[in-house]
């Protein structure tokens, strides 16, 4: 028990804060597709004299180019989009050779799992701020590798707000069958490690997580549930 000194000389007790670890399994509800739209903005080394020393910027031309792009790599052998001496069929069959070789690596962010989770708890009434549901629980790593059967490019037509309502094409990445991992250290204090799936299930229903997520009002993809949970114990 740690002990803390009030102005008054009285001493109050404060209960230790017990943690504890868990992995939890997490794929797509009742099969339901995960997309991204990472859209990373390409920046070409050499500095710009015209734009006050900022980074010239050059964006993925082709919608090939842009779907490769749209994916999170966690594996430092993503195709260079920026080569212009690659034509779009060099570059898909490049992609398609690492995917189905298996050395493309992909993950999702684990500040949009944070996120994601933390929105659910708030909005689904279980926290009574997202103040409290973040210092609740953390999660550990950079990325959550996925594992998924497929991963297809999409086209989706779109509005752009900032060109006037005008119809854009937007290009996604959709992965079907897919799961990851993610490990979490959470307050067991105040929740149990199945209490937590819940949590977990409410925010991946209601919030999702990604592009096209159900939150969205064009979402349908990136819904989430929890598969498997396993609980390592105290830490």
């Amino acid at each position: 028990m740690a002990a803390l000194k009030e102005t008054n000389g009285e001493a109050i007790t404060l209960a230790p804060i017990k943690w504890r670890v868990a992995e939890f399994v997490i794929g797509g509800v009742d099969g339901t597709p995960l997309a991204m739209q990472n859209r990373p903005i390409s920046v070409i080394n050499n500095l710009s004299r015209k734009d006050n020393g900022l980074p010239t910027i050059k964006y993925p031309s082709s919608d090939a180019r842009r779907f490769i792009d749209s994916i999170h790599w966690i594996s430092d052998n993503k195709p260079d989009t920026l080569d212009d001496n690659k034509t779009d069929e060099e570059l898909m069959e490049e992609f398609n050779h690492l995917v189905q070789s298996g050395e493309a690596k992909f993950g999702i962010p684990i500040e949009a799992f944070k996120e994601s989770i933390v929105k659910g708890a708030y909005r689904n009434e279980i926290f009574k701020s997202m103040v409290v549901a973040r210092g609740a629980l953390f999660i550990f790593g950079e990325y959550a590798e996925i594992e998924y059967q497929d991963v297809k490019m999409e086209k989706i037509p779109t509005i752009n707000k900032n060109a006037k309502g005008a119809m854009v094409i937007s290009v996604y990445s959709k992965f079907t069958n897919w799961k990851t991992r993610i490990k979490i250290k959470y307050n067991s204090n105040i929740m149990s490690a199945t209490e937590l799936a819940n949590i977990i299930n409410a925010a991946g229903a209601s919030v999702g997580i990604l592009a096209r997520r159900p939150e969205l009002s064009f979402g349908k993809y990136g819904a989430y549930e929890v598969l498997e949970v396993h609980d390592s114990g105290t830490k």
